[in-house]
């Protein structure tokens, strides 16, 4: 699921969004060898492929850079962007920059860890984490490691 070098906290956030996009079946580990990522100089935290391997959304969890941003988009065109943020005001600022800077903004969704619930769940995930509950919209129903969670990402 994750490089020897991955930060606790980023693959904490890549669980919430392999549990959020539950329905599309994510692959976590998507490599070049995915047909949809074939010549791909960029690799996502989580992508979903349609029945004729098409990528369908593409997932980047904290910091992402325009120019990576623009190459998915371009490349990509019919694939759900969304890059989940660990605070309200990170999603608003990047929300801003996007405006400002790039050429389809509105081809990006933002969604946004409301109040401490990010901190809280990189807390509860640990080097064995047992998860469960439900997934909707932009909600979250779960317990992971014994922890309840009812988060309802915020959408930017």
């Amino acid at each position: 699921m994750c490089g020897p070098s991955e930060p606790d906290d980023h693959l904490a956030h890549r669980l919430a969004a392999y549990i959020l996009f539950w329905n599309y079946e994510p692959i976590l580990d998507a490599s070049t060898k995915v047909p949809a990522l074939d010549n791909f100089e960029f690799l996502p935290d989580l992508l979903a492929v349609d029945a004729g391997g098409a990528a369908v959304l593409w997932v980047e969890c904290g910091s992402i850079t325009m120019n990576k941003l623009t190459k998915v988009t371009r490349r990509m065109p019919q694939c759900r962007l969304v890059i989940m943020k660990e605070t309200e005001r990170e999603a608003e600022r990047l929300r801003q920059d996007l405006q400002a800077q790039f050429d389809r903004p509105e081809k990006v969704e933002i969604l946004a860890w409301p109040g401490r619930s990010y901190k809280e769940w990189v807390a509860a995930v640990a080097d064995k984490t047992e998860a469960f509950g439900e997934a909707e919209g932009n909600m979250i129903n779960a317990v992971v490691n014994n922890a309840p969670f009812v988060i309802e990402f915020k959408s930017f």
